[in-house]
């Protein structure tokens, strides 16, 4: 050890009380200074650790890889279990991610159809899933937005699981193959993407990030059977996630060789896309497919779009090559350290997804939070594990040091991991979890909700009141409600004609339809 290594360790152990005690308290003030989000002092602890790192090397204790990734998984799903459970309690989660599947499942349950009123349409006609059928009965066992979370929370922490079995197979000729995979599998696991997208409520299109990694585990290992039900599903989580599969078509073709195999999985997979934009989902709309408007410098429809890239690249090659981009893709690799780059083949496969993001206008599409990272993750996983074996026969054939060794770049993958996803740490903080008393006092008021009728409602708390025919977003739905429930202030500005007081607290207003 160092002359160094020794005060890092101490400053070390000070930053961890500190982050403990925020945690616990929900920080403090010294003068000017708030000390109340712990993610500032994660990303210290993280600057910390990679200097004491670079300082010393450290050794791991002796842990069988699988038991580390199973212990990593059930982490992850008690973690992330508590923070999304908690923020849905705490009336953070919202009728557009969480209400609108929560009446999709119900209703389909209840032998409505994929109907929603977030606004009254044919869910399918906004986007098809079709995999929330397989929710249904979840729906009918436990009813309501927490069993969805943590559906997604459970899909989540299998996949890491799934990335560990491929790893392992995948990196079996190399020195130190099965604690890499499991490094692999918790780097999936603290992936700050990951993290961001559980956070957002629920999407089908994120059991994408689990089922591609199986979909690979189960080719290499011969199982074709189990990876077409795994592309299946994934074909049944959205429209786009076609996009996805289109993705792994070329990761068969590029990164397995079988090229006749891949060409047709993506040509299919494009196939269904074309029909479901195109045929599907008009049908059900009743109009044009909706999702294009992020594009507007590419062209109104999707063969504008596809003329103007092939013809015109002046109209988009700016957009793509902004700094707000290049920031955005630093911020996905880095947390996997920058290995995807060592297997090019492998990560073709993220490329049609990454086109999608990069060519928007909208910045949500490249927010590595987002739930639009959901198709690129998974290929920059399995692109960052033939990188590792790369950058590993490198290595061995001719060693570099310790700063280019294997070990280096999934330390900085750590490091980048933990500062990047470091907000996650705030959901633990005693005052974003306790409720308050105008949380309590929604709750009491959504109680006297009866099941079964119609609500317009404020937009945080549709997703406690979406198992029913019809809820609605205050103020739409007024002439249909019995019942509206909302911020007093929000139903100053907005009076509900028609409608009398029932009960008022904690600056939540209940109003019944006068008789």
């Amino acid at each position: 050890m160092t002359v160094l290594a020794r005060p890092l360790n101490v400053v070390t152990a000070i930053i961890s009380l500190l982050i403990l005690a925020v945690l616990a308290t929900g920080g403090w003030r010294l003068g000017s200074l708030a000390v109340t989000r712990a993610e500032d002092l994660v990303v210290l602890l993280a600057a910390v650790a990679g200097l004491r790192l670079l300082v010393a090397p450290v050794t791991l204790p002796a842990v069988r890889p699988a038991r580390a990734v199973a212990a990593g998984a059930g982490v992850y799903a008690l973690a992330m279990g508590f923070i999304v459970v908690t923020r849905h309690l705490a009336l953070q989660t919202h009728a557009l991610d969480l209400g609108y599947y929560v009446q999709v499942v119900w209703s389909i349950g209840r032998g409505y159809g994929s109907y929603v009123t977030l606004p009254p349409m044919n869910a399918w006609g906004d986007h098809f899933s079709p995999v929330l059928y397989l929710l249904v009965p979840l729906g009918w066992a436990a009813p309501g937005g927490s069993a969805l979370l943590l559906v997604e929370t459970l899909v989540f922490a299998a996949g890491g699981v799934a990335v560990f079995r491929y790893a392992r197979g995948r990196l079996a000729p190399h020195a130190g193959a099965p604690r890499a995979a499991a490094a692999f599998a918790l780097l999936f696991l603290l992936n700050p993407s990951l993290h961001g997208i559980n956070i957002r409520a629920i999407h089908p299109q994120a059991f994408a990030i689990a089922l591609i990694p199986a979909a690979a585990l189960a080719f290499d290992a011969r199982r074709y059977g189990w990876c077409a039900v795994a592309l299946g599903l994934t074909l049944a989580g959205r429209e786009d996630c076609a996009v996805a599969v289109v993705g792994f078509g070329i990761w068969l073709a590029l990164a397995r060789g079988r090229w006749l195999l891949g060409a047709a999985v993506a040509v299919a997979s494009a196939a269904l896309l074309f029909a479901d934009v195109a045929w599907v989902m008009p049908y059900f709309r009743g109009s044009p497919y909706p999702h294009l408007q992020r594009y507007p410098h590419l062209g109104a429809s999707l063969g504008e779009i596809l003329l103007t890239l092939a013809t015109r690249p002046w109209q988009w090659i700016g957009v793509v090559l902004s700094a707000k981009k290049v920031v955005y893709l630093l911020a996905m690799l880095a947390p996997l350290g920058f290995l995807p780059l060592l297997a090019p083949r492998a990560l073709a496969a993220a490329l049609p997804v990454l086109a999608i993001n990069l060519l928007s206008l909208d910045p949500i599409l490249f927010n590595y939070r987002s739930q639009y990272q959901s198709f690129v993750l998974p290929f920059l996983v399995l692109a960052a594990v033939d990188g590792w074996a790369r950058l590993s026969a490198w290595t061995g054939a001719r060693p570099r040091g310790r700063l280019l060794a294997p070990g280096a770049a999934l330390a900085l993958a750590f490091i980048a991991s933990v500062a990047l996803t470091a907000r996650t740490v705030n959901d633990f903080t005693v005052t974003r979890w306790l409720p308050t008393a105008g949380q309590r006092a929604a709750h009491a008021l959504m109680r006297e909700i009866p099941a079964g009728v119609a609500v317009s409602a404020n937009e945080r708390i549709v997703p406690h009141l979406a198992t029913r025919r019809e809820v609605y977003v205050f103020p739409a739905g007024l002439a249909r409600s019995d019942y509206v429930l909302d911020l007093e202030i929000q139903v100053a500005r907005t009076p509900a004609a028609g409608y009398r007081v029932l009960k008022r607290a904690g600056g939540w207003v209940l109003l019944g339809r006068d008789t």
